[in-house]
């Protein structure tokens, strides 16, 4: 296409340059004259309305569209809009003009005559009743003293407007007199501030409080001005280009089409003028002469050169048109190629491209356009595959069933003749010494001068790829996945080496620094290089993991197309990668926003890129042939501005850039400006999710901007977006944080300062200091308490194992002592009547009373003993056993002195455990109390009660003897105290009742312990 428009442009009258220029745009929806392109963008895209009347561009880098239908604000990847309604109050939605002065405030004229200055958080309204003139303000402009100029055209006045106050000038002022309904008034100012009018054919300037006029326009009609580099201003009235200086005076600079009227002019930073027209498009003027440009519309209402260098343009009903160099062309079948899709392409020693079609056609470069070659070369009309040059001026064809043919001197020979006729060639390649190679099916041929050689490939299944690497080697790649290396005519597989699967491989390409790159199907680009392999996907930053293609410009960059389209990365960047020294790569892509369909590349044939003698690169397409432009790429040194532009928690917003402008929405207004420093926002403690949204102003290439983000500190690494421009983090821990956000532009610069947002996340209440400190504390008591628990619990357990030591030690004591004072008194009486007997053998009768005592003696000490043995055996340590003992021991104790004994014993008492002391202290007590009945009381009759019930054991002694009112005081008594003292041991009682002649009942009660 751009070929075509040069030959139309070169050939063609100037007078029909501008109809040329509007059939061309008006056949392609996004139009390209040369080597521009303009992208556009229109409701499709968020535009309120296609009649875009001004773009600005403020200070922190966002372009101010104004458009028919309201005010909107671009980032380069969405449209905001900004309602005006609330602010005049009046049902207007329309924006004639825009201005953005030196202290960053926005004007807007606005249907029915209404001028608004918006400064931040305040607007302000300047109609007629603040002096503005009875009519419909046309432009604006600001001149070296900050005043703000508003030009009227059907009317004799301008406006000032400074320090919010109006001031009116008209012809007394020398403001030409010239005002219809149609008038224009055009103003600008120059490089030294001063402010310009051209009105009614009069060039004036103002100075020393009025007009002054300086030249007179032949043509007085529609006129348009703008401000020269050099000094002075353009000036373009009906079709009449003309400069005008105050030293030089008024210069013609050229002319419009007959029928052209200027709607806007402006110079760029190189010194083109872009002239914008009424209904004829868009012109360039540079030093070579007057270019149609591309444009959406033929009516430019608007131009703009941003930051970045880009050309904009507002249309009159095609939207907002963006314009720059272009990179990247589609030729196809309108372009004069003989079919839509493109196999294989090469350049020939004279520069001129060949290419071959789908469908089999050979086609070559003619002049502006393309050939299909013709009979009188005689050519064969075979299906030719591929196509390759060698430097001898030689163009090699590979056909489908007629073999290799070569071109030369015009003529078309098969080559060998008559060789390989039957067979299909898959590929051809001219190697650095000058030998063809020709790819078949499994195997390869080598053209050596005059001589032919096969080379087999063991396996291989359908060769796709060829490349030569620095040191002469051929690599063949297969659609299986094998490769091998060629080195002279030996074969060496090194499939295994490189990849360890069968991954199919569509393309080879060779580096100057020794390198191998290996495009494969859906597996990424691989790296070959000093024995090292490596290979990056989509993951690491790969635009596409499809690659067909692969050629390398001049300028370090590797050009990469498949399934994707075309993009570009560094070979700085990918060799970084492949040494480990970087974890990812950026790509840049062109596309659609390059105005170019979805492309596909071709791989099936070798070549199916390379690289020409001027730079460009050829790459054949489904669609057609993409010509890459390298040159035309700019660099793009300016790192882009970052902005935090939403704040949303659990989807409600919190915070937005430029929140307090008054032409947000109401709602909008009371959240945190992001525009402005703030302490930072605190999020409660329950909420699920944050979003937060950011941009970054670079509008030459948008879709290649690329973001970077994190929290800090909760990561330490970079959050690769690509070009999403939204970060999402579920609940954060309590604490303080900071997001940031970094970017790129399109030509990799980063803005490593970026935008921070501070952050803090508010704890639950279980998480606030007071609360942990009181779980602290708790905590604390706890243990205390358990080590207290556990301690006393130790304690109560040593002091138990005394106690049952003291018992034992007691026991033991008490044992010895019942042993001595029992046993110990009758066996030594027993030795002492043994010893008298013995000495009264003279004396029978007292020998034999001897051994009646010390038989007497031997049974109380059998009796002693039994008692001892019945106290200590734990086999007794039962309610029962004490019982039975008791009764036992009862009945058999008054026998011998004739006493009656009645025993009052429960049949079935209860099997409680009943520890050794308590049995053995209460029958010593009971006996005690029966030795005292037998010596003392003189009873006919003894009950022995036993009684447990009320959480106590009960035994009553009770006898018939003469009882006593008073305390006796001799061994009775003593009797009585140790009954008492042997119960207080075992922490009972003993209770005593007697009267004169009426018995005595002595009760013991012991507290049941279980």
């Amino acid at each position: 296409m751009m070929l075509v428009r040069k030959a139309l442009l070169r050939f063609l009258p100037g007078r029909m340059i501008c109809v040329v220029g509007l059939l061309l745009q008006g056949v392609w929806g996004i139009a390209a004259t040369g080597d521009w392109f303009a992208r556009e963008w229109r409701t499709d895209e968020g535009l309120p309305d296609n009649d875009v009347t001004s773009v600005v561009q403020g200070p922190d880098g966002f372009l101010w569209v104004g458009t028919r239908g309201g005010l909107e604000r671009f980032d380069g990847n969405q449209f905001e809009d900004f309602p005006t309604e609330d602010v005049t109050h009046l049902p207007i939605h329309g924006i004639r003009t825009l201005l953005l002065d030196s202290h960053g405030r926005l004007w807007l004229v606005m249907d029915r005559g209404v001028v608004m200055c918006v400064e931040k958080g305040t607007a302000k309204i300047f109609s007629n009743s603040d002096g503005l003139p009875n009519s419909q303000a046309q432009t604006f402009a600001e001149d070296g003293q900050g005043a703000i100029w508003v030009s009227f055209g059907s009317t004799r006045s301008m406006a000032r407007i400074l320090d919010g106050r109006v001031t009116t000038f008209g012809t007394n002022d020398g403001v030409p007199n010239g005002g219809g309904r149609d008038a224009t008034a055009a103003i600008a100012t120059d490089n030294k501030g001063q402010l310009w009018l051209v009105k009614d054919g009069a060039v004036t300037v103002f100075r020393d409080g009025h007009f002054k006029p300086l030249a007179r326009l032949s043509d007085a009609g529609s006129v348009g001005i703008a401000a020269a580099k050099t000094g002075g201003i353009w000036i373009c009235a009906g079709p009449h280009l003309s400069k005008y200086t105050e030293t030089d005076g008024l210069e013609a600079q050229g002319q419009l089409p007959d029928g052209a009227a200027a709607t806007a002019l402006l110079e760029d930073h190189t010194g083109r003028l872009w002239i914008g027209t009424a209904a004829n498009g868009l012109f360039l003027r540079t030093s070579s002469g007057l270019q149609v440009m591309p444009s959406s519309h033929g009516q430019i209402a608007c131009l703009l050169e941003d930051r970045e260098g880009n050309i904009w343009a507002g249309t009159s009903g095609g939207g907002l048109n963006r314009l720059r160099p272009r990179a990247v062309e589609l030729l196809g079948t309108k372009d004069g190629l003989p079919f839509e899709s493109v196999r294989s392409v090469c350049e020939d020693s004279a520069g001129t491209a060949w290419v071959t079609t789908q469908n089999g056609l050979l086609a070559r470069q003619a002049g502006a356009g393309w050939e299909v070659i013709p009979l009188e070369t005689n050519w064969p009309g075979f299906r030719a595959n591929c196509v390759a040059s060698d430097s001898n001026g030689t163009v090699w064809i590979g056909t489908t069933d007629s073999g290799l043919l070569r071109f030369q001197d015009g003529q078309f020979t098969n080559w060998p003749p008559r060789a390989g006729r039957n067979e299909t060639i898959h590929g051809l390649m001219v190697g650095s010494n000058g030998d063809l190679w020709i790819a078949f099916s499994s195997r390869v041929q080598r053209l050596h001068g005059n001589t032919l050689r096969s080379i087999n490939l063991s396996g291989a299944r359908y060769v796709r790829a060829m490349a030569e690497d620095v040191s002469g080697n051929i690599w063949v790649g297969t659609s299986d996945g094998q490769l091998f290396r060629i080195h002279d005519t030996s074969v060496v597989p090194e499939t295994a080496r490189v990849q360890g699967g069968a991954t199919s491989i569509r393309c080879l390409y060779s580096t100057p620094d020794g390198a191998l790159w290996i495009g494969y199907a859906g597996s990424g680009l691989g790296r070959f290089k000093d024995d090292e392999y490596s290979r990056l996907t989509t993951r690491q930053g790969l635009h596409n993991d499809y690659i067909s293609q692969i050629v390398a410009d001049n300028t370090g960059r590797l050009w990469i197309a498949g399934n994707g389209g075309i993009f570009q990365v560094s070979l700085e960047e990918l060799s970084d990668f492949a040494d480990g020294t970087i974890d990812r790569v950026r790509s840049v892509v062109y596309g659609r926003a390059e105005g170019l369909p979805s492309l596909q590349a071709t791989y099936e044939m070798v070549p199916g890129a390379v690289r020409g003698k001027d730079g460009r690169i050829w790459m054949s397409m489904q669609t057609g042939l993409a010509v890459v432009h390298p040159e035309g790429i700019r660099g793009n040194p300016e790192p882009p501005p970052v902005l935090i532009t939403k704040v949303e928690v659990d989807d409600q917003p919190v915070a937005q850039y430029d929140s307090q402008s008054p032409l947000r929405e109401q709602e909008a207004r009371g959240l945190a400006d992001l525009r402005q420093h703030f302490p930072g926002l605190k999020l409660g403690a329950h909420y699920r999710m944050l979003k937060i949204d950011f941009t970054a102003l670079s509008f030459a290439a948008p879709e290649n901007v690329n973001f970077r983000y994190r929290v800090e500190p909760f990561e330490d690494s970079w959050n690769e977006a690509g070009n999403d421009r939204t970060a999402k983090y579920p609940h954060l821990d309590p604490g303080n944080y900071r997001f940031r956000v970094i970017a790129c532009n399109n030509s990799g610069v980063w803005n490593e300062k970026g935008a921070t947002i501070e952050f803090a996340v508010e704890p639950f209440f279980w998480q606030r200091w007071w609360f942990r400190l009181a779980i602290v504390g708790t905590f604390t008591l706890c243990i205390v308490a358990i080590v207290r628990y556990v301690s006393f619990r130790r304690l109560r357990r040593q002091v138990e194992q005394l106690e049952r030591q003291t018992m034992l030690h007691k026991e033991r004591a008490r044992i010895a002592k019942d042993i001595h004072d029992d046993l110990g008194a009758n066996l030594t009486q027993i030795t002492l009547l043994s010893e008298l007997t013995r000495q009264d053998m003279t004396a029978p009768e007292k020998a034999g009373g001897h051994v009646d005592k010390i038989s007497l003696t031997a049974r109380q000490v059998m009796k002693s003993l039994d008692e001892i043995v019945w106290a200590v055996n734990p086999r007794n340590d039962t309610l029962p056993h004490l019982v039975d003992y008791l009764g036992q021991f009862t009945l058999d104790f008054l026998r011998a002195p004739g006493i009656r004994c009645r025993l009052d014993l429960p049949e079935h008492p209860p099997a409680l455990n009943v520890s050794a002391d308590i049995r053995h202290n209460l029958f010593l007590a009971v006996k005690e109390a029966l030795n005292n009945i037998v010596k003392h009381a003189d009873a006919k009759e003894v009950r022995l009660g036993v009684d447990v019930s009320n959480g106590k054991l009960r035994v009553v002694v009770r006898d018939d003897g003469h009882g006593f009112e008073q305390s006796p005081d001799n061994a009775w008594a003593d009797g009585l105290r140790n009954m008492r003292q042997r119960m207080g041991e075992i922490g009972g009682d003993c209770a005593i009742e007697s009267h004169a002649g009426q018995g005595t009942t002595i009760t013991f009660d012991v507290p049941w312990r279980n």
